[in-house]
Order: structure tokens, then C-alpha cells, then sequence
């Protein structure tokens, strides 16, 4: 699954993985990881967002725009409503920022980030 609001520039494909410590994160057959790139110019969020689900092993793959990101990961189980992160990195709170160029691997461990 991905999703594009307002997209503007052709996107490239981005790979990687999602861990925690290591491993990747686990949801029940009812659950759903996702990771969302939000764009960010001069430090803002422009309201372009790109969002694809995670694969059990933690990896993803998708279109995204070569720019500056902040990266939102939730571990939604059950979905839609539990998010097993807690909220720390929703789009508002994440602290994740990447730059991406067309063609990047990006490999996230959250427990790096973890508060």
C-alpha cells in the first residue's frame, strides 16, 4: 500500500527497514506498521506525506521524491487503534529526519531514537 498527498515531483524508489533493537516490529494478524515520509522545507512540513505499510521481516519499499523528511512510524495493533509505540513517533513527535536522494536504502533502529 502507498499513498501520496500532494505529490509534486516524481518519486523515486526508497528502501529499508524499520527495527527496534534490533528485530523487527511485530503485530498481530489484525495489526499494521507503517511508515509515513513527511516533507519538510526550511524545517516545515509542506503537507506532502508518503506512506507505505512495513513488512513483517521490517522492511518497506516506496515512492518518495528526492527532499527533506521527518519519518513517522506507527505500530498500530489492532488497526486502526492502538498504537503500540505510544505515540512517540507520530508525525507530530517523531524524531527521525532523513534527507533522501532517488535510489536510498534507509535502515531506521528505533530504539536509537527512543526516548
Amino acid at each position: 500500500m502507498l499513498a501520496c498527498v500532494g505529490c509534486s515531483e516524481a518519486p523515486s524508489i526508497v528502501k529499508g527497514s524499520v527495527t527496534k533493537g534490533g528485530e523487527a516490529l511485530q503485530v498481530s494478524s489484525q495489526g499494521d506498521i507503517q511508515i509515513h515520509f513527511i516533507q519538510e522545507e526550511n524545517g516545515k512540513m509542506t503537507g506532502q506525506t508518503y506512506m507505505t505499510s512495513i513488512d513483517p521481516s521490517g522492511h518497506f519499499e516506496a515512492e518518495v521524491p528526492a527532499g527533506e523528511y521527518r519519518i513517522s512510524v506507527q505500530q498500530l495493533d489492532p488497526y486502526p487503534n492502538v498504537d503500540k509505540l505510544k505515540g512517540q513517533f507520530s508525525q507530530a513527535k517523531t524524531p527521525i529526519k532523513q534527507s533522501i536522494k532517488g535510489g536510498d536504502t534507509i535502515d531506521i533502529d528505533l530504539s536509537t531514537y527512543a526516548k
